[in-house]
């Protein structure tokens, strides 16, 4: 039987480490690479959580990291894996992010593997969202602190990559930076190959995950360390 601890809100919750299986939570499909309605590479480290920050889907990256599956911890809050020192900040992030306050946050938290160790982890989360707020689910993105790879982007691309984030359509983004709409399809997947993600929202998860994009700043900009790095002609990396 799970051990149970109270947490600083005074909500019960599973002990993280003596927490050994839980029914799948609605919605836990035979699909790891499948989270929050984007399609995700095999080596992805991701989960979807629900508007309650409760877990719904885990990658099969996530599981091979850091050892939880699926199984164990659908429909327990997400906090529990993270270190006791984050939670708060966690809880104050999510709860900000579900008032469409703001779209993503960003972070650096550890996380408690199966085996005892902790993993130093950059968190990503971004709301997915229906027509309006609030968020139907967050999908939060975790790459180990030092994996994190910045990409390289043209002049261009990173001023597509800007509006993307601050969510222009392909006819406003033609129309700021007068290009046709081809060419901003054209930029649109170089950076969506040079990701390795499916689609625009994946994508700009992905930016701020790198530390391309601003955490906290609207409308988004480029980070200066990023803009270093951008390459003045020729197409971004697609690796």
């Amino acid at each position: 039987m799970s051990s149970r601890t109270r947490d600083r809100t005074g909500v019960e919750t599973a002990s993280i480490i003596t927490a050994a299986r839980t029914e799948p939570a609605p919605g836990l499909g035979a699909d790891p690479d499948l989270i929050g309605g984007m399609r995700l590479r095999p080596d992805a480290r991701a989960l979807q959580l629900d508007r309650y920050g409760r877990v719904v889907r885990v990658s099969a990256g996530l599981t091979r990291w850091i050892g939880w599956t699926g199984a164990q911890l659908a429909g327990r809050p997400f906090e529990l894996v993270l270190h006791p020192d984050r939670r708060a900040w966690f809880r104050h992030r999510f709860s900000i992010l579900l008032t469409d306050a703001s779209p993503h946050f960003v972070g650096l938290a550890e996380l408690t593997a199966t085996d005892g160790r902790l993993a130093a982890s950059h968190v990503t989360a971004v709301a997915v969202r229906g027509t309006e707020p609030p968020a139907d689910s967050v999908l939060v993105l975790l790459t180990p602190e030092n994996r994190v790879r910045r990409p390289q982007l043209t002049e261009v691309g990173s001023r597509v990559l800007e509006g993307l984030a601050g969510g222009a359509s392909t006819a406003e983004l033609a129309a700021s930076l007068h290009l046709s709409r081809k060419g901003v399809e054209y930029h649109v997947t170089a950076l969506l190959r040079q990701a390795r993600v499916a689609n625009r929202t994946a994508l700009v998860a992905w930016a701020y995950h790198c530390g391309v994009l601003v955490p906290g700043s609207w409308p988004p900009r480029l980070a200066p360390e990023a803009r270093e790095h951008i390459r003045p002609r020729g197409r971004a990396a697609s690796s």
